[in-house]
């Protein structure tokens, strides 16, 4: 089967194709392949060089004359990319690898091949993921799955086709068919490069139709741990003469190999280090209680971890606890779920979300008959609504409710015909704290959200350590919603307020404390909460027990811990805090339910 290798390049590319032609040669990479060359705009003097030195590349003409405007490469589209790989698949067929110019071998191309044989199409991956490298516009334009804007954009410098293959035909047919649309195309700017966010769309939705397999490896950008075969972006500035190659090719040697060891050890500091470092002076636990039961009972973290965050579902009347779990040499929090049984201990851990960012917060609801997770991810600038598709580890993103913000510990919950979510925001990179934020709709998962004037009034934005965060459920008992916010004065996971919501319309907003003696707010009285939540006759919460190196510290540590008084005295076990908390727990089951979607007669365990 023949393999071509095609690149291009205009004039201000020319030096940097010398040196990529240099490259092909020295490594002998024309004795096996057909290398093409397109000239983009090269010039006649730099036509006639490249033909001289290198008669072992084959100069095509493309034409720009007969393409729309937005083809140009000075438009910056690069749309012209896919045609370009397109014209060399009609003439050659066979294996047709397409890099560009600024490429460097470091080896002969036996790997990429060895893939390209197995899955039929060879890309390698960024470290962006596909929402913060592809506008939303063009996302909504070429209907991208909402599933997909996680995944490390898939880079457009290095691609592999088997045209012998069907999908790599059909996937290079679609791609230089939308490269003639200008709604598809768009100018290039730091959040969007059209020919790779419009190739990754398509190869996402190729894989999930099952028409082909994506490869692993990373495109030597920003990458810890890069393929070893190849280098990209190594451009030569024009005046560089041809000799100085060895040089330039040093330079960039050097470079790379200091920018990989700077990346591990960036990654290895933020992880390990820092992960560490918090580990002697934050720490929750979490609790779970039915009512009826004499005490609460502690749900053991692994060792260098910690679980927060706790929402219960009941499915098929078993009980499953949702937690955030936090692991210190990780420096990152992933959802994961377990099943309790009757004595409320914990089955095998289920992880849930497969996010590389940070995770936690993964409040539950019911629409429509479905189970829906609104976790909070904000490391991705954005809020995202997943469905259930099999019970419990199995979510599948359905709709990305807000982008670039910085949104924690959300709720969504529906009342008077509308679904309203309550979260704390702030627009992505502002500085200063989160603020609430409160928008309706009439579908979580289609509505247009409309954003409550409350938005405006900055409240909460002047406060530290997270105050007025999202602390867990909403609930509803017959006097209308309830909502548990973060009361933290003097450091985070310090306690709750619970404030009953008294106006909730398209104009007015307003809440306000409830009474002492409400069992959502004795209870938190009694345990100095993070986090409550309610689901049938169970209850979980969690609270902050360490805080402040010296709180690591076994039996001193404790004694000295500046957490809340009313947790120290419940983690001591106080002489009648238990049997408080239990009474508490029992009016709390009786009087309050989640606003969780789902009717009330269902929200008891067994009543699926």
């Amino acid at each position: 089967m023949t393999l071509t290798i095609v690149t291009g390049a205009d004039a201000s590319f020319a030096r940097t194709l010398a040196q990529f032609l240099m490259s092909v040669r020295r490594r002998r990479l024309h004795h096996g392949a057909r290398i093409a060359v397109y000239d983009l705009g090269l010039g006649e003097a730099w036509r006639a060089k490249i033909a001289a030195r290198f008669p072992f590349a084959e100069i095509l003409p493309f034409s720009f004359a007969d393409k729309p405007a937005h083809v140009a490469i000075g438009a910056g589209a690069f749309a012209w990319k896919p045609l370009v790989i397109a014209d060399a698949a009609a003439r050659f067929g066979g294996r047709l690898f397409w890099f560009d110019s600024a490429t460097l071998f470091h080896g002969d191309l036996s790997e990429p091949l060895s893939v390209l044989e197995e899955t039929g199409v060879y890309t390698l991956e960024g470290q962006s993921n596909l929402a913060q490298r592809c506008r939303s516009e063009v996302r909504d334009y070429l209907k991208a799955d909402p599933d997909d804007l996680h995944r490390k954009i898939r880079i457009g410098g290095v691609l592999g086709f088997d045209l012998d293959a069907p999908a790599a035909r059909d996937l290079l047919a679609e791609w230089a068919r939308l490269a003639l649309d200008p709604d598809a195309f768009r100018p290039a700017a730091p959040d969007h490069n059209a020919d790779q966010a419009v190739l990754t769309i398509l190869l996402f939705r190729f894989e999930r139709e099952g028409r082909l397999r994506l490869n692993a490896g990373d495109i030597d950008i920003s990458s810890a741990r890069p393929v070893r075969w190849m280098s990209s972006r190594n451009k030569v500035a024009a005046h560089r003469p041809l000799w100085m190659d060895p040089l330039v090719r040093a330079g960039y040697l050097a470079y790379k190999t200091l920018d990989r060891l700077t990346l591990r050890w960036q990654d290895f500091y933020r992880r390990r280090v820092l992960g560490l470092h918090r580990w002697p002076k934050e720490h929750f636990q979490t609790f779970v209680m039915r009512a009826g039961d004499a005490a609460p009972t502690p749900i053991p973290a692994p060792a260098l971890s910690y679980y927060a965050d706790p929402f219960l579902w009941c499915h098929e009347g078993r009980l499953w606890l949702f937690v955030e779990e936090f692991e210190y040499p990780e420096q990152l929090g992933r959802l994961v779920a377990m099943e309790l049984d009757d004595d409320l201990r914990p089955g095998p851990v289920r992880p849930v979300l497969p996010l590389r960012e940070h995770a936690s917060y993964p409040y539950l609801f019911e629409h429509d008959g479905r189970l829906c997770m609104l976790p909070e991810a904000c490391a991705l600038g954005a809020l995202d609504l997943y469905v259930c598709e099999r019970f419990p580890d199995r979510w599948r993103r359905v709709r990305r409710l807000l982008e670039d913000v910085d949104a924690v510990d959300s709720v969504l919950f529906e009342q008077g015909g509308w679904w309203w979510l309550l979260t704390n925001a702030k627009p992505l990179g502002a500085e200063g704290g989160r603020s609430l934020a409160l928008y309706r709709m009439r579908d979580p998962e289609s509505g247009a959200l409309e954003p409550h004037p409350v938005n405006a009034q900055g409240v909460f934005a002047d406060r530290d350590h997270g105050y007025g965060r999202g602390a867990g459920s909403l609930f509803l008992d017959r006097d209308g919603p309830l909502r548990v916010l973060q009361k933290n004065d003097d450091f985070y996971g310090q306690a709750v307020e619970v404030r009953r919501i008294v106006a909730l319309s398209e104009a007015d907003y307003r809440d306000e404390g409830v009474d002492p003696r409400h069992p959502l707010a004795a209870l938190a009285a009694h345990v100095s909460p993070h986090h409550i939540s309610l689901h049938g006759d169970a209850v979980a919460f969690d609270l902050r027990d360490r805080l402040g190196f010296v709180s690591g510290l076994p039996w001193i540590g404790r004694r000295l811990n500046a957490i809340a008084p009313a947790a120290k005295r419940f983690l001591a076990g106080g002489a009648g805090i238990e049997t408080a908390v239990a009474q508490t727990v029992n009016r709390l089951v009786a009087l309050v339910r989640p606003a969780d979607g789902r009717p009330p007669s269902s929200d008891r365990p067994g009543g699926e």
